[in-house]
């Protein structure tokens, strides 16, 4: 399974979408840039003018804003390239937004930025974030009490590694000490993704007009990756993990617990790979507590729970009205 959309004590289930990489664009009638190529009609031109100017400069939007005036100047080419640069690299820059290509479709979709996210989705944000941290410092002291035979540090130690092996059974990894890499490279990419460590990409987005899927939030498996972010499905970026209206009826922790749901999902392999983090299984699930040790680090619901016990707040999904 590639995409996930979360539909509270439903689970996740894949999001009904057909087909693959979208060629809508902007609705171009021909080429627009300096190139030989380009036809430049004002409309075309206003059309890339108009959705250059939609993308903050973190995501190579224009400073300051380009002015829609139609015509193809400096100002309006160097847009074109450092967009091109800052979505595809040095090497996908050639200043051309060509009818049906990358850079038209990138144009066409929506921003990563957070930024339009309605204010009660938005203050629930850094209590995420300081809940994926507090699990990274509890992995860190679990490894440590391991590493030492509990020398020194019971306590917080052993109450780490107990609930390191509880969600993920670390234990019965030969492994374990790169199983705990695993998991915790798995929470970094989710403080990178929403903005946390510094130059991360910032990767919430409103979910599109159009779209309506009936679920808090939904993702792609692996969308985070860069080869990843900027292909497209139906007109939806992969890379993005989109928040629908309904998250606005969530209080603070139910917020939290499906966003980190979500962005496991997100930042784990892409769904190509087969070793993707899926949905084996939920915690308000009967087969949940048999899910076997791989299993558990490659579910995204381990990931949340987890979390979740690391700030000593067990989440009980029925207890937040999810249904």
């Amino acid at each position: 399974m590639d995409s996930f959309a979360y539909c509270g004590l439903a689970g996740c289930r894949p999001v009904a979408l057909s087909g693959g990489d979208s060629g809508k664009g902007l609705g171009l009638t021909g080429a627009v840039g300096l190139a030989a190529r380009c036809r430049n009609a004002p409309d075309d031109v206003r059309k890339v003018q108009n959705a250059l100017n939609r993308f903050p400069d973190i995501e190579g939007g224009p400073v300051p804003k380009l002015k829609p005036d139609g015509i193809v100047g400096s100002k309006t080419s160097g847009a074109i390239v450092k967009f091109q640069r800052k979505q595809f690299g040095m090497g996908g820059a050639d200043g051309v937004v060509d009818v049906g290509k990358r850079t038209d479709e990138r144009l066409s979709g929506v921003t990563g930025t957070y930024g339009s996210l309605p204010p009660e989705m938005m203050q629930h944000i850094p209590r995420a974030l300081s809940i994926i941290n507090i699990a990274r410092g509890t992995l860190s002291a679990a490894r440590a009490f391991r590493l030492t035979g509990g020398g020194g540090i019971i306590g917080f130690g052993e109450a780490s590694w107990n609930k390191v092996v509880k969600h993920f059974q670390i234990d019965r990894f030969p492994d374990w000490s790169r199983q705990i890499d695993w998991v915790n490279s798995i929470f970094v990419g989710m403080e990178t993704a929403i903005g946390h460590i510094p130059m991360g990409m910032i990767l919430l987005a409103d979910e599109p007009a159009h779209s309506n899927v009936g679920a808090f939030a939904f993702t792609y498996a692996g969308g985070y990756e860069l080869n990843e972010r900027n292909k497209t499905v139906n007109g939806k970026a992969r890379g993005s993990v989109y928040l629908c209206p309904k998250m606005q009826t969530m209080k603070r922790d139910a917020f939290a617990y499906v966003l980190i749901h979500e962005l496991a999902h997100f930042v784990g392999p892409n769904g190509r790979t087969g070793v993707q983090i899926d949905d084996y299984s939920y915690r308000h699930r009967p087969n949940y507590d048999k899910l076997l040790p791989w299993q558990r680090v490659h579910n995204a619901d381990n990931y949340a729970q987890f979390a979740f016990d690391a700030v000593g707040r067990p989440f009980i999904l029925s207890e937040h009205l999810l249904s």
